[in-house]
């Protein structure tokens, strides 16, 4: 049986405030937190959550066996632990959009082959393109695009609103190219003997409030934030 308010939790969309006993053992305070998650499981559904622990001081390997128990015995996605100096609603928020952004931007996937006219190929994370991108086709990605091939349609990197994401192709010629918040449109036509396919990498990035493109080199490498 639980001990009597051994875990409060409070909530809001974004964020848990898991309130401790500081008295219980150790042992025992995990197995009523393990209790509470599984009766508050159909609750919380798959969230994804900053978390917060009050009133008793938690080692690193308690905090961990803590968030190892919640996530077992719930369907909740623990995205960091916060400090209790801010519990507003918004603050959460922030926390955990920022984490999944980041997240969104170190994992990625690949997609092998050619993107037709009227074809979209929206992503959570971070892509490589094993292909072309051909003019009416088009990217969304929350992180990164890389594109192994002519990029000649549009990519919107970053869609989540990470203005640090960045588009690379071995041939770029893109329509339109969206990164974060930032956009540029390429109104200049291709020349009638200008090759369809030309091997010069190029990266796209932010920089000074607007949209840089660049050959793919050593020097150019370092500015970007990965």
């Amino acid at each position: 049986m639980i001990k009597k308010n051994s875990v409060i939790i409070k909530s809001n969309k974004y964020g848990l405030v898991v309130i401790l006993d500081d008295k219980l053992p150790f042992n025992e305070l995990l197995k009523d937190i393990t209790d509470k998650f599984k009766e508050a499981s159909n609750f919380f559904k798959d969230a994804h959550m900053a978390i917060t622990f009050e009133g008793r001081q938690l080692t690193n390997e308690e905090e961990n066996e803590i968030i190892y128990a919640i996530t077992e015995n719930s369907k909740i996605h623990i995205v960091c632990i916060v400090g209790n100096n801010n519990q507003s609603q918004e603050f959460y928020r922030q926390v955990v959009e920022r984490k999944e952004r980041e997240i969104a931007a170190k994992d990625g996937q690949f997609y092998k082959g050619n993107l037709r006219s009227g074809q979209t190929l929206e992503l959570e994370t971070s892509t490589v393109i094993l292909g072309d991108v051909n003019p009416g086709a088009s990217i969304v990605s929350k992180g990164n695009i890389v594109v192994l091939g002519s990029l000649k349609g549009s990519v919107y990197a970053g869609a989540s609103g990470n203005n640090s994401c960045f588009v690379v192709a071995l041939s770029m010629h893109p329509l339109q190219i969206r990164i974060g918040d930032y956009s540029a449109r390429n109104t200049a036509p291709r020349k009638a003997n200008e090759k369809d396919f030309e091997m010069n990498p190029k990266i796209a990035f932010v920089r000074g409030g607007h949209i840089n493109m660049k050959s793919v080199q050593k020097d150019v490498l370092g500015e970007i934030d990965i």
